[in-house]
């Protein structure tokens, strides 16, 4: 049975470098947990990993997020060049090993202009399979206009997009606090800043301008599983007894149209029931075999090891069990078949 874990991270030693170089703080905020997470910049400790779990690619989804530096992330020229030298490194070791690795763009959000020059190089030229939008309450809005020819672009080529959130460590739980305390920013925020980019997007009638649009959305597609009934049924009560309209372009029910995003299998554990749920929601042609390899104190051998057994221990046949390993993922990116 192919295994493609559809989302691990990667980081270019150059690219943090790179964005040490161009600014004052120094080191990167995320230099120390990067380091001691070696499978995160070294290919062949990736493969070694990979070896050793039965993985036969992994789909890397670049980090840090560009936004993470702000005086490099305001300057569209400086953007332009961080996103550009991760892309290069990226595709250099994508190129090394292309039975094993896939590499997915991260683009600079400063404007549209910049941001669609390097959509286009990284998958016309490097070939790519598509790109990353990091997403939170100090990035732009997912359904921000600047995105517009990103996911028309992205629907036309038949190029899906990975959602990842980015909320800050900085970002403070209270206005009299001047950073989030006990990780809240990372336990529980990236999971609402990625159920709220979904809302911001089925809302805004995306899955009506480009029907053909692919996003997979991180962390078994966040909180939308879990909180379907309970969505639906305020978005009714409240359009049905007070003056809130939220969207009369989109029909009824609005919790129909989350059914369209895909999901990755990334519960940072062994959670077979959280994986259910996103089955039972999404449906098993939506969920893909994803990791969030390496992001843990074994450098991804207890994440993929983890994922992998929760997976094994759905009760769904094993043609459903394939579908979501590898068969799934191969049909969303038929384009490069």
């Amino acid at each position: 049975m192919k295994k493609i874990d559809a989302y691990t991270h990667f980081c270019p030693l150059t690219f943090i470098e790179f964005l040490e170089s161009s600014t004052e703080k120094q080191p990167h905020v995320f230099r120390k947990l990067f380091s001691a997470t070696p499978t995160l910049t070294d290919p062949d400790l990736r493969l070694r990993l990979m070896d050793k779990n039965g993985i036969d690619m992994h789909v890397l989804v670049p980090l840090p997020w560009i936004e993470a530096t702000p005086t490099i992330y305001t300057n569209p020229i400086v953007a332009a060049q961080a996103a550009k030298l991760c892309n290069d490194e990226l595709y250099q070791i994508v190129s090394h090993h292309p039975d094993r690795f896939l590499g997915v763009a991260i683009l600079p959000t400063t404007n549209s202009e910049i941001l669609m020059a390097e959509f286009e190089r990284a998958i016309n030229e490097l070939g790519f399979i598509g790109a990353v939008i990091f997403i939170g309450p100090t990035a732009v809005r997912g359904d921000d206009q600047i995105y517009e020819p990103l996911y028309q672009r992205a629907a036309e080529l038949g190029v899906p997009l990975w959602l990842h959130p980015c909320r800050p460590g900085n970002y403070p739980d209270y206005i009299d606090e001047n950073k989030s305390e006990y990780l809240l920013w990372q336990t529980l925020g990236w999971l609402m800043d990625t159920s709220s980019v979904m809302v911001r997007l089925v809302f805004s009638g995306i899955f009506q301008r480009y029907p053909q649009i692919k996003f997979i959305t991180h962390h078994h597609g966040a909180l939308i599983p879990l909180f379907a009934k309970r969505m639906q049924e305020s978005y009714t009560y409240f359009e049905c007894n007070s003056d809130v309209k939220l969207n009369a372009n989109i029909s009824q029910p609005y919790i129909n149209h989350f059914k369209n995003f895909y999901c990755d299998t990334a519960t940072l554990g062994y959670e077979p029931l959280l994986l259910e749920m996103a089955y039972n929601f999404f449906g098993v042609d939506h969920i893909l075999f994803g990791s969030d390899t390496p992001m843990d104190t074994k450098a991804g051998d207890i994440l993929t090891s983890e994922t992998d057994r929760s997976i094994a221990n759905l009760n769904i046949t094993e043609d459903e069990r394939e579908k979501i390993y590898g068969l799934n993922f191969i049909n969303l990116i038929k384009r490069y078949n």
